[in-house]
């Protein structure tokens, strides 16, 4: 069910006291231009433009799903995109059970009490237990060991911040195309903190199995930098609090093991709805070419995609139809930051079905763009982040030949950096359709439904911790990448579905005779119960 929604007028007002919006731009004129091949750089919107699209979205704060922050954002880009020539919008609702922190603060919504002392933390855990307070004595698990009844049922646990470096070289050796400055990169690893989620969720979840009074996870890093870090972001409830700490406050926790403690999450849980924005562009034909991005997030990276798509959304609306050989929509996904109702994967599933009636050409997923490099550097008692002066690691996902050509062509053009073009994340398993599901990020929806992909990500440190603000971001980069995106587009605009396709149509066919494929699982909204 779709319903079209304008909820923007009442931040209108204060938009533009702000300068954030104005007076669309002007459309080019049909009997002037012809149909470019690539992007006109001088038409395309400015940094300083992608940069106050970008700290317009952080500029709302915390947006955690369905949260009136993200409504706010979904409703100014509504706005933005309602402004554009030929554009027009519907919205797909979602009801969830949402999990919101007092104050729409992370960090002042954690608090942890040893003995008679007030321990500071970096913030509480996303979709950890709302409560006043719960009581156990602190023990410290070292990584390896599992969470159990056995060990932690009525007590605190402390765990490390998982580490979990990942080479370069298997990496680089696997991509079709790596930017010349990766080589730099081989014999050394890829030390990130979003790796890290799948072990967060788990010792969250086995807390919870365990009837453990609360969960403690301490990064090597500094509190500062930490503070108001958001992980996991499965969206899953789950049954114990827990709050982050730094690493100063980590020494002082084992030092103090066995002491009786009490960790507090200031959070609600509480029905309520949200949704997805679907803006459709018409071309010379109703096929379509889908570019995807999602709206919840926490930072100036989590998710600074919206800003290119409404860029890519300008510059095409204003080329004259003839220059659209097919028909471009944009996907304001809700639900990446509470992923049983993820947006990018529903829709992923309708264009599934819509594919094989001939109507989707290809799908372009778009995440974290413009971002620096930070890396973990020692200091004592533990590490600090700090910017390399380089750009962080980009993977460029494309799952046929002619997206592949498109991606390395547009990445020439543009003179893109530190930016490998990858078959997929995940090692190949021969005899699935595709032999890897992953594209990093939220292209590997539309990928492990068998629809023709490109997806650009990266996963610098700034993604998930907001201290790093708008210094994560070098907006000329991001600019070079938007312009990349929307090449891309137009060179892609006319070529014949069949071809974009290449294994893609293979694979249907094997699937559809019982092939096996990617899961398209999404994360329960409640953790099991013990």
């Amino acid at each position: 069910m779709t319903v079209r929604r304008r909820r923007w007028l009442p931040v209108l007002s204060a938009l533009v006291l702000a300068g954030v919006v104005g007076p669309p731009a002007p459309a080019l004129a049909e009997s002037t231009v012809d149909c470019p091949a690539a992007v006109d750089e001088q038409a395309f919107a400015s940094t300083a433009r992608l940069r106050q699209l970008n700290a317009t979205v952080a500029g709302f704060g915390l947006r955690t799903t369905g949260s009136a922050a993200h409504e706010r954002v979904i409703d100014w880009i509504e706005h933005e995109v309602d402004r554009l020539p030929e554009i027009t919008t519907r919205s797909v609702p979602a009801s969830l059970l949402k999990w919101q922190p007092h104050g729409g603060d992370l960090e002042s919504a954690g608090q942890l009490k040893v003995g008679p002392w007030q321990v500071p933390v970096a913030g509480a855990v996303p979709y950890s237990l709302p409560t006043a307070g719960s009581r156990g004595g602190l023990i410290y698990l070292p990584p390896g060991e599992r969470i159990t009844p056995a060990n932690a049922r009525g007590r605190i646990v402390v765990r490390d911040f998982p580490w979990l470096p990942i080479p370069y070289d298997p990496i680089l050796n696997a991509a079709h195309h790596a930017t010349p400055d990766l080589q730099a990169l081989r014999g050394t690893v890829y030390d990130r903190g979003h790796p890290a989620e799948s072990l967060l969720n788990r010792d969250l979840v086995d807390a919870g199995l365990a009837e453990a009074a609360g969960v403690v996870i301490a990064f090597d890093l500094p509190r500062e930098q930490v503070r108001g870090y958001y992980e996991p972001h499965t969206g899953t409830h789950y049954r114990v609090p827990a709050v982050f700490v730094g690493s100063e406050e980590a020494r002082l926790l084992r030092w103090a093991s066995g002491l009786p403690a009490d960790v507090a999450v200031h959070a609600r849980r509480e029905p309520g709805t949200t949704r997805s924005l679907i803006a459709t562009l018409p071309g010379r034909s109703a096929e379509r070419i889908v570019l995807d991005a999602n709206t919840d997030g926490n930072t100036w990276v989590q998710e600074n995609g919206n800003a290119a798509l409404l860029a890519i959304a300008d510059y095409l609306s204003r080329l004259p139809v003839r220059c659209r050989p097919r028909t471009v929509e944009f996907v304001f996904a809700t639900g990446h930051l509470h992923r049983p109702i993820e947006g990018s994967e529903f829709r992923a599933r309708e264009l599934d079905r819509d594919y094989d009636a001939g109507t989707v050409a290809f799908a372009l997923a778009v995440e974290h763009l413009g971002t620096r490099e930070l890396l973990p550097v020692p200091r004592w008692g533990g590490r600090e982040l700090r910017f390399s002066g380089k750009s962080e690691f980009t993977g460029w996902y494309a799952g046929s030949p002619v997206l592949v050509s498109a991606a390395i062509n547009a990445i020439r053009a543009r003179g893109l950096d530190r930016t490998a073009v990858l078959p997929g994340y995940d090692p190949p398993v021969p005899g699935r359709v595709p032999p890897q599901c992953s594209f990093g990020g939220i292209g590997s929806h539309f990928h492990g439904h068998l629809i023709p992909t490109m997806a650009t990500i990266s996963g610098p440190w700034s993604l998930w911790a907001p201290s790093f603000g708008a210094s994560a971001i070098d907006f000329s980069r991001m600019r070079l990448q938007s312009l990349a995106l929307a090449d891309t587009v137009l060179a892609l605009g006319d070529v014949p579905r069949e071809q974009i396709a290449g294994p893609y149509l293979a694979q249907r066919q094997a699937r559809a005779h019982g092939a096996p494929t990617c899961a398209g699982e999404l994360p329960p909204e409640h953790a099991p119960a013990p």
